[in-house]
């Protein structure tokens, strides 16, 4: 285990780094110390947060490593646990929301680097995305091991620049939300791209497109750059953010827009949102002059 690196900044837990002259007992005590004490003070939160439903306040922010300055997307496991990754090499790391302790690290054999952008499950398959709308599949690896892959072009490289991408397990494939057109003249809109599983027939690609007047709402965006796109584990909706406009909208995958909003709190750079089963918001932030950071709220359905 790589250690306990996150903490609370709302409460000002001190961190238990790998670093601690300790014996290996001493040092999981300590990080069983630091779960539980932080789980405690996350649920007072979350109760808090519950007695006064109209006012969205961060129940936890977890300041992340120097490592994952450039943190990105976020894919919830079966554990309960987050995958997220660097920006710009194919390395992956788990993090426990609940507590923000760094679990493990793990890398695509040989070092890749690339601009990646986004990560997700499917089963026991994941994938991250560049923002040139190549797919890299492996398996999950253990603490610094490295894990073979494979590629796939989506080739929508051609039109978008992406930043997101979610499995929608009902339809078995991937969603990637476009962030930014390559064709100047193209409209304003938020398109979003189905990739069937298993990868391989790009013919099979469709595309769902949302009005731009519809994602704005009564907000004073003049367009919407998604980041990140996630699904809402209970209404199946899409939960999109933005760093740019430093917003949040829901659209069903038909295209309806159900919300649009503001991000809560103070985000300086999005690029990560995920919701859980138990109805918590996360939303990652990559370093912009506040340090790199998982702010979780409580979700409202």
């Amino acid at each position: 285990m790589i250690g306990a690196r996150g903490f609370l900044l709302l409460i000002g837990l001190a961190p238990c780094v790998s670093a601690c002259r300790e014996t290996p007992q001493a040092k999981a005590a300590q990080v069983h110390e630091v779960e539980a004490t932080r789980k405690q003070e996350l649920a007072r939160r979350l109760a808090l947060a519950d007695a006064n439903p109209t006012k969205p306040v961060p129940v936890a922010e977890w300041i992340m490593p120097p490592e994952l300055r450039e943190i990105s997307g976020l894919a919830l496991t079966t554990r309960g646990t987050v995958l997220t990754h660097d920006d710009n090499v194919g390395r992956v790391y788990e993090i426990d929301p609940k507590t923000g302790i760094l679990l493990k690290g793990f890398s695509l054999e040989g070092g890749v680097r690339g601009d990646f952008e986004a990560i997700t499950i499917a089963g026991t398959d994941v994938y991250l995305l560049r923002s040139n709308g190549k797919i890299y599949k492996f398996k999950e690896g253990a603490d610094a091991s490295q894990v073979p892959y494979s590629v796939y072009d989506t080739g929508l490289g051609k039109q978008c620049e992406f930043e997101s991408m979610a499995y929608e397990a009902d339809s078995s494939r991937l969603v990637l939300a476009c962030k930014k057109f390559l064709d100047k003249k193209a409209p304003k809109e938020v398109l979003i791209f189905h990739v069937p599983l298993p990868l391989g027939d790009p013919s099979a690609i469709t595309s769902l497109q949302v009005p731009i007047k519809n994602v704005i709402g009564s907000n004073k965006w003049t367009n919407f750059h998604p980041s990140d796109i996630n699904i809402d584990p209970i209404t199946k909706n899409y939960v999109i953010v933005a760093s740019k406009e430093k917003g949040l909208i829901v659209v069903t995958p038909d295209g309806e827009v159900v919300r649009s909003e503001p991000l809560p709190g103070d985000h300086r750079q999005a690029e990560g949102v995920a919701i859980t089963q138990d109805g918590l918001l996360l939303v990652s932030d990559e370093a912009n002059v506040k340090p790199p950071a998982i702010t979780l709220y409580r979700w409202r359905r």
